[in-house]
């Protein structure tokens, strides 16, 4: 496994349903994946000695948000995340945080799912889903 030591912590945000973007890093725990994908083509021909493909549209890509939950309102990720189930909403998530230079990736994604759910005696959690409508930007802050 290649990679490098995290400068910083991960920094996602959600737009609400107000359409303003809040911060919800101090409680997701988990983001999972999110990148950019494409769909890919079989153009093998009947002649060719070995598989060939071309990269086609966007992929449709899904995926997770997680975390501890917290009903604050207006801030936390039951403000934010219960407001915007069935619509699409802007995400942005930085795996090294937010800070110049480092990596973003957002979209706009649908969000499909907001699940909270416990064990007694153990901390309440969360898991939001959301599928992507329209491309997704890999850039920098």
């Amino acid at each position: 496994m290649t990679g490098y030591a995290s400068a910083g912590y991960s920094y996602v945000a959600v737009e609400d349903a107000g359409g303003a973007l809040r911060d919800l890093s101090p409680w997701v725990e988990r983001v999972g994946p999110l990148g950019r994908e494409l769909a890919a083509h079989d153009v093998t021909g009947v002649n060719d000695t070995a598989v060939r493909t071309v990269a086609g549209s966007e992929a449709a890509q899904a995926f997770t948000l997680s975390g501890r939950w917290d009903d604050t309102p207006d801030m936390g990720p039951d403000a934010v995340l219960s407001g915007v189930v069935g619509r699409a909403v802007r995400v942005e998530y930085g795996p090294v945080g937010n800070a110049p230079g480092q990596r973003r990736v957002s979209g706009r994604f649908v969000c499909l799912s907001y699940r909270i759910s416990s064990k007694a005696g153990e901390p309440v959690r969360f898991e939001a889903a959301f599928r992507q409508d329209g491309p997704v930007d890999l850039g920098v802050w």
